[in-house]
């Protein structure tokens, strides 16, 4: 799993791509953001999702424990978000992180946070279990809701209760660790979550193990998906260009990075 702390890369082995160097081009805030976050080089998952989400690409990606993979979805939602509206009404949801546990889910809101806060007038909510439904939905009414990040159950709860929650402009849905989300029983509820988003969105589905459910819940939320798979190399075959890595790496492997188009 992920760990999604405010340093999710850095047991990573590293790529040669900047951030300031992929392409499409990352806005200024966010870039900054990456800076004053010690960011500099992408991993390998990073720089090969960021772009094609950044494009309006939907991506299945496989990626292993360390892979820096919280912000391969974080940063290209943010453009994605930032392109859409530069002023979101209160209760216009736009994006929807999904995890499978309130741990997971509270540490990528936290590492999202100060990405978030380069959008203007921007309210992003953590929605997880552990605390009343009610509470949250008094939250929301009164200070709306742009972006939701959660668990499964805690989020249809909210949607179930919620009519005025406006799907009409939704952008991005994200499905994190999607083979636990599915281990763990969510199904229903992840079909019930899809089937209420507009289908003309970018989709962000990221996985350490490719399942045959897995694959299917890949079929009934991506449009014509690019697959991208991270994974580890053995010392003596790594590429060069992957294998530049941070001072306090420490992950000695290497990491590969395949991409192909999905039929």
């Amino acid at each position: 799993m992920d760990t999604a702390s405010p340093y999710p890369c850095a047991n990573s082995a590293l790529s040669n791509t900047r951030f300031f160097d992929l392409k499409p081009p990352l806005s200024e805030p966010v870039l900054q953001a990456l800076t004053e976050g010690g960011f500099d080089f992408c991993t390998p998952v990073q720089a090969a999702t960021i772009p094609l989400l950044c494009s309006f690409k939907d991506v299945a990606v496989d990626a292993a424990t360390g892979s820096g993979k919280t912000l391969a979805f974080v940063v290209p939602l943010v453009e994605i978000l930032r392109r859409a509206s530069t002023n979101p009404k209160p209760h216009q949801v736009m994006g929807m992180i999904i995890s499978p546990t309130r741990e997971l889910s509270s540490q990528i809101y936290n590492v999202a946070k100060p990405f978030i806060s380069t959008l203007p007038n921007f309210k992003c909510v953590l929605l997880v279990g552990g605390g009343q439904v009610k509470a949250d939905v008094k939250l929301i009414q009164e200070e709306g809701a742009n972006l939701l990040i959660g668990t499964p159950g805690r989020l249809y709860d909210i949607m179930e209760r919620m009519d005025s929650l406006d799907l009409r402009n939704f952008e991005i849905l994200i499905l994190d660790e999607a083979d636990r989300l599915l281990d763990m029983g969510f199904q229903k509820q992840l079909t019930d979550i899809i089937s209420r988003v507009p289908k003309l969105r970018r989709t962000g589905l990221f996985s350490a193990t490719q399942t045959e459910a897995v694959e299917e819940l890949a079929r009934a939320g991506l449009r014509n998906p690019v697959r991208v798979e991270v994974r580890a190399e053995s010392k003596s075959n790594k590429d060069s260009a992957l294998s530049q890595q941070s001072a306090s790496s420490k992950t000695p492997s290497g990491l590969a990075i395949e991409a192909c188009s999905l039929t």
